[in-house]
């Protein structure tokens, strides 16, 4: 049994002559359900996903906002100052410069407009993701010969929840590669069937300048090109002639394949724009490092896993057994459009081999069943059977190279690779429905699959402004546009709040100017000019006192006047071990003299207990107490000398007690505290 039961002349006339009227009808509805995402995504000028999204898009936007030739186009997340005080750059030149270059002239006409240039980088992103759909639809509309079941196929593909989700992330390596991966299969398509050799060429080279994703195709395609050119050339010498003639004959029309060709220009052509990266990295560095131990150089092994940089030991979710497990469950979900999915994040698996949540086993079940379905289907099909196989198996070819890198948890974005599977397999059911039924069926179901299209994305929209406070992204902007025009020419100490998007998301908003990031060693941060924090202090050194979000501090002066501020401390609420707290006002004060890397490497935990319980939030009142564990970084932190200081605002509800100090987490999963302490309250204290 096949696909393509035979058809008589006339009815493959009468076929022909019906799509051939209707030709404009598919492409309109791809259209109109793929203008659903530009409408129903909210407010897109701001960081307000969670924060993987925030962490990837303020990364990529800060990179290409940094894209200058003053910096002789260096990809780079900030500048910063050395222990020397020479300025210095963290590069990041591990991916083509293409989707940053284009990023960078999508938001270059907003100058200083710091909400305009995301909404424009989100907007440039979605034009990408909808240029991937109708690429889709193209190459299957060639495939099959019916733009209904290319319709059908691309909208339920496309409506995934990975797809969905991440449909505006500032990110070249994911939609702008999916893009890049969606052009060279509808290069492959023309190739295959009508031999435009120039133009394969051209793509790739396109498709390569946006991203590595290509050489997941490409790699597949011309492995099984020259296999088959192989195969061709021994058959077409006379049985009688020796073998060695057969290998020579074969050689010689492998060596003129235009499919070696093609490899060779995919291959020299990456090369070339790795070498020109890692190049620009090296002398950015001034040559410090040895150019094997530049980041990108680094990032490159960590992501192929070679050599002994990881070990699978170090992580769980590096096993084998996990990693099948967590990339069937990603095509299980990119199987099912999102508005039939009952989730939209997948389990967290973190660097110790601890598990947030399991994965949904009927995921994992339903992504082997669609993977081994859509294998299954094409051993029917008469025609294309390659080009499927290429198409279906390409997010593997790309998972099992970078398992390293695929893997990891965060990484979940990688998913959307899988849209090969998904386009094959709903192709390949909609080809036989076609077939057993008529093309009307096929029809009937595009306008079923739109609506599917519009409602998953309509969900997701939901999902995602339901998690927006756009008062609260409003006044963060607002603030740093003031913040952005007091640091010009100067150093800043940047130590974000993790509800404010983390550290990436501040560097966008310092993007052009010299920073010294939350991490930045000890020794450091005396260096900066300003100190920048969530965490208000109403002190003379607090520079934007009309700020509402996001505070700028004169660093010196803010050092001078926290030390007078623990000199007028009430010495009974102090607690006198590895770091002296102090209470003032609705600010907990942490401060050690000598104090070293050693003494703030390791989590502070902050446990305050009210004197009414209904004061709590609601997630912390079955436990009596209101948990805001903290890292040194995470809030206000400075450096006097050898002297560290941490700020934390307490809440405004009356406290009868805090517990706190410093704790380590053992190997088994027990914690030891290092030190700790209490502080009693009484009611009318507060």
């Amino acid at each position: 049994m096949t696909f393509l039961p035979m058809e008589t002349p006339k009815t493959f006339a009468h076929r022909l002559a019906a799509a051939q009227r209707q030709a404009w009808l598919p492409p309109t509805l791809l259209l109109l359900a793929l203008s659903s995402v530009f409408l129903f995504g909210g407010d897109r000028g701001y960081f307000y996903r969670d924060e993987i999204h925030n962490w990837h898009s303020a990364k990529n936007l800060t990179i290409a906002d940094n894209l200058s030739s003053e910096h002789h186009f260096l990809m780079f997340d900030y500048q910063t100052l050395d222990a020397d005080g020479e300025l210095t750059y963290e590069p990041y030149n591990r991916f083509p410069i293409g989707g940053f270059a284009l990023t960078k002239l999508a938001i270059l006409p907003f100058g200083e407009d710091l909400s305009a240039k995301i909404y424009a980088a989100r907007m440039l992103t979605l034009l990408f993701f909808a240029a991937a759909a109708f690429l889709a639809y193209l190459s299957l509309s060639r495939l099959f010969t019916s733009r209904w079941i290319a319709l059908t196929a691309t909208l339920l593909a496309f409506s995934s929840t990975y797809c969905l989700y991440y449909n505006d992330l500032i990110q070249t390596e994911t939609i702008i590669d999916l893009f890049a991966i969606m052009l060279v299969f509808h290069a492959i398509a023309i190739f295959e069937q009508e031999g435009r050799f120039r133009q394969i060429l051209a793509k790739t080279c396109i498709a390569l300048l946006l991203g590595w994703h290509a050489y997941a195709l490409l790699l597949p395609f011309i492995a099984f090109g020259l296999t088959r050119e192989f195969t061709k050339s021994r058959s077409s010498v006379p049985d009688h002639h020796l073998a060695l003639r057969q290998l020579k004959h074969s050689a010689r029309s492998l060596l003129r394949s235009r499919y070696l060709t093609l490899g060779a220009t995919a291959l020299l052509f990456g090369v070339s724009l790795l070498t020109v990266n890692f190049t620009n990295e090296y002398f950015a560095l001034n040559r410090e490092v040895p150019f094997t131990e530049t980041p990108s150089f680094q990032s490159m092994i960590y992501r192929t896993g070679v050599g002994s940089f990881l070990k699978e030991s170090r992580a769980d979710y590096l096993s084998w057994p996990a990693f099948t497990e967590r990339q069937f469950y990603r095509v299980g979900l990119m199987s099912l459009p999102y508005a039939f999915s009952p989730t939209h994040k997948e389990p967290i698996v973190y660097g110790d081999g601890s598990v947030d949540r399991q994965p949904s086993f009927s995921f994992v079940i339903l992504g082997i069943t669609a993977f081994g379905a859509s294998l299954i289907g094409l051993l029917f099909a008469r025609r294309h059977k390659i080009l499927l196989a290429i198409l279906a198996l390409s997010g593997f070819c790309w998972a099992l190279p970078m398992r390293h890198n695929t893997a990891y948890p965060g990484h979940d974005f990688e998913a959307v690779f899988y849209i090969g599977v998904t386009l094959t397999l709903f192709s390949l059911i909609l080809l036989y429905l076609r077939n057993l039924r008529s093309e009307r069926l096929v029809a009937a179901l595009s306008v079923a699959a739109l609506l599917v299209f519009v409602a998953s994305a309509l969900r997701m929209a939901h999902l995602n402004n339901a998690n927006q406070d756009l008062e609260i992204h409003q006044a963060t902007i607002a603030d740093m546009r003031l913040i952005r025009e007091m640091s010009k020419g100067k150093t800043t100490e940047v130590v974000p709040n993790k509800n404010w998007g983390g550290a990436v998301a501040s560097q966008y908003y310092f993007s052009g100017r010299t920073i010294i990031p939350e991490r930045a060693n000890l020794s450091d941060a005396h260096k900066a000019d300003f100190a920048l924090s969530f965490t208000r202090i109403d002190v003379p050194a607090l520079l934007t006192p009309d700020n509402r979000r996001v505070y700028l501090y004169d660093a010196a002066a803010y050092i001078k006047q926290i030390h007078e501020i623990i000199e007028r401390s009430n010495d009974a609420q102090s607690i006198r071990s590895n770091f002296d707290v102090h209470l003032n006002g609705q600010i907990l004060i942490y401060s050690k003299n000598a104090c070293g890397e050693e003494d703030v490497s390791e989590r502070f935990f902050l446990a305050l207990y009210p004197v009414d319980e209904n004061d709590l939030p609601a997630e912390s009142r079955q436990h009596g107490f209101h948990n805001l564990d903290f890292y040194f970084f995470e809030d206000l932190s400075v450096q006097s000398g050898e002297r560290c200081i941490a700020i934390m605002t307490l809440p405004d509800y009356d406290l009868a007690r805090i517990y706190t100090g410093q704790y380590i987490q053992r190997a088994d999963g027990s914690t030891a505290h290092l030190w700790e302490g209490e502080i009693h309250l009484a009611e009318a204290a507060r």
